[in-house]
């Protein structure tokens, strides 16, 4: 623009005449025009420039404004985040890539009695020169190599002599770019809480152990019981064979009565402290209802027919025949019911009836009734009913007697049934006392036959004739009734005092049957019976041909949950339990024999 006023002016000066103005004119005025258009290019852009600037400004203004803000705002939430650290209970860190610490709150720094100032850069063993947690290293370095976070790490840590507990969560921290550049951790101190649960599991053991003395005790008393009882009995039905007066006869019956009455209470005790222990035995397996109701039936009749009483059993014909569940427990609860109903009432009737109250697809529910026409029971005397050592009749001349334990345990056992206990009554007119129990369903296929080998369907001939029996059993009075009872039944008896001596008659006798006791002196039953098993297997190899199994039944007064599956484990092929008769005997053999034996479930 100024060559252009310079060229203008240079022009003007040039002009000496009229004709040089006229010539020069034109060209003068359009130089003129080109220096307006400047000026004006200049005014324009310097207003632009105003308004950019007013602008900018503006804008400058704005953004400091926010950025201040945002300091402060950032600040704000940094006094938070310091604040909500410093009130963690927890110890919190933040460490680098290469392990170090780089922040942690204040309980980190209480814990470890020294400042952030001294801990930036540090490792976990300059201050607890003890630490030596390799594991726990490694894991830090996983989090840092996987970028994934590991929770609950449990670790031990020793800080003045002292054993500190800590669970540790721990994740990844990463930049803008999702490259990972550190971990932060939070720990907790879990001592008094590990300090507890190693207490709980002291006084757990200690728990346990008096479980296991009580219930040694149990088996040791059922033992020591059971032996001199089954000499009562035994020698009661030895002496009921000979030539007794009536009066004699009366007295031996009493004699029996009150044995019975022991040898039930002994049971009811036992049950109710095995159901305290959890080492109640109870079975799954196939059974016949009705055959078993009708056991029930033979062994209530001759009670309820003494005191006048019509007895009935009555069973839905929509119940299947056979069913799966535990016999032996559901013929407890039934007899234990209907005992207490026949005690109960002196006139009238008690009755048993037994109903399908639902049918599921494994299994039905069946509705178990006894009623009678007894005493029936008060609102108040309710109450106490299904609770241990509870009575109705609580005063100190008690006619009926009890333990208090029958109905307490009948409820365990139908609990056990996944069923329900209750019952209903009318003071002075009779009681209906109900339960419920979930019997598994029997599929209705035709079973293979039982193929009986030829030894033992000889032995099966000879049962009630001239089996010769190996009785080992140390016990002076158990041994007479047990040899008596053999001979009666027209057995051959070879006694044992103990395991070893049974070993030696086994190796030089030839046997159908052995009875072998469980405690006894020198040798006892287990180890007898695995060395006659070892003796059969090494027969067997050497002569290369079958050599006949003998039946081996356990003969004990032990009558202990896992009594009767170590029997079986030892090789013994059944179990009775003393006192027993003849009869159960025979009818044990026989199952054997036939391979009708049910194993436990």
């Amino acid at each position: 623009m100024s060559k252009l006023v310079t060229d203008i002016i240079e022009k003007l000066n040039s002009i000496k005449s009229i004709g040089d103005f006229e010539e020069s004119r034109n060209q003068i005025l359009e130089q003129l025009m080109l220096l307006k258009k400047d000026n004006e290019a200049i005014h324009f852009k310097y207003d632009r420039a105003n308004k950019d600037k007013n602008i900018i400004y503006a804008l400058l203004t704005k953004t400091s404004t926010d950025l201040n803000q945002a300091v402060s705002d950032l600040k704000i939430r940094a006094e938070e985040l310091s604040t909500l650290l410093s009130a963690i209970p927890a110890f919190v860190y933040f460490k680098n890539e290469k392990l170090e610490y780089q922040l942690v709150n204040n309980a980190f720094e209480e814990f470890i009695e020294k400042k952030l100032t001294d801990l930036i850069g540090k490792k976990v063993n300059y201050f607890l020169p003890e630490y030596n947690s390799s594991l726990y290293n490694n894991i830090e370095q996983e989090v840092l190599t996987t970028g994934l976070p590991v929770y609950n790490i449990e670790e031990i840590i020793v800080k003045n002599q002292q054993k500190i507990y800590l669970s540790t969560n721990l994740a990844p921290v990463k930049n803008t770019d999702g490259l990972v550049i550190g971990l932060v951790g939070v720990s907790y101190d879990i001592t008094d809480r590990k300090n507890y649960e190693i207490e709980l599991t002291k006084a757990k053991e200690q728990a346990e152990a008096g479980t296991r003395a009580k219930s040694e005790f149990l088996a040791n008393m059922s033992h020591e019981i059971r032996t001199p009882m089954n000499g009562i009995i035994g020698m009661a039905e030895i002496l009921k064979q000979s030539s007794l007066t009536n009066e004699q006869l009366a007295n031996l019956e009493a004699i029996e009565v009150s044995a019975n009455s022991l040898l039930s209470l002994i049971n009811d005790v036992l049950d109710f402290s095995k159901i305290e222990a959890g080492k109640l035995d109870f079975e799954i397996i196939e059974f016949n209802l009705r055959n078993m109701l009708g056991d029930i039936e033979r062994i209530l009749v001759t009670k309820a027919n003494e005191k006048g009483l019509d007895f009935r059993v009555v069973c839905d014909d929509t119940i299947p025949a056979n069913l799966q569940g535990d016999p032996h427990r559901l013929k407890q609860i039934i007899l234990n019911l209907t005992s207490n109903a026949i005690k109960f009432t002196e006139k009238g009737h008690v009755e048993v009836v037994i109903k399908l109250e639902k049918n599921l697809p494994k299994n039905h529910l069946l509705r178990f009734e006894i009623n009678d026409t007894g005493i029936g029971v008060s609102k108040e005397g309710r109450q106490s009913l299904f609770k241990e050592f509870s009575q109705v009749d609580t005063s100190t001349t008690r006619k009926y007697g009890g333990t208090g334990l029958g109905l307490s345990i009948s409820k365990r056992l139908v609990e056990m049934m996944n069923g329900k206990i209750d019952m209903n009554s009318k003071f002075g007119k009779g009681s209906t006392f109900w339960f419920t129990a979930m019997l598994g369903r029997v599929e209705e296929t035709e079973k293979a036959p039982v193929i009986i080998e030829k030894e033992n369907l000889d032995l099966l001939s000879r049962i009630d004739k001239d089996l010769s029996v190996l009785l080992v059993e140390d016990n002076k009075i158990n041994q007479k009734i047990a040899v008596h009872n053999l001979t009666q039944a027209g057995y051959k008896v070879e006694l044992a005092e103990n395991g070893h001596q049974a070993v030696i008659k086994y190796k030089n006798g030839n046997f159908d049957l052995i009875l072998m006791d469980v405690l006894m002196p020198v040798m006892n039953g287990f180890v007898a019976t695995k060395k006659i098993r070892a003796i059969e297997s090494y027969r067997a190899h050497k002569n290369k041909v079958c050599i006949h199994h003998v039946p081996i039944i356990a003969l004990t007064a032990n009558a202990m949950k896992g009594d009767r599956e170590a029997c079986l484990a030892a090789g013994m092929d059944g179990y009775i339990s003393k006192p027993f008769k003849q009869k159960d005997l025979a009818e044990l053999l026989h199952n054997i024999l036939s391979g009708n034996m049910q194993q436990p479930a």
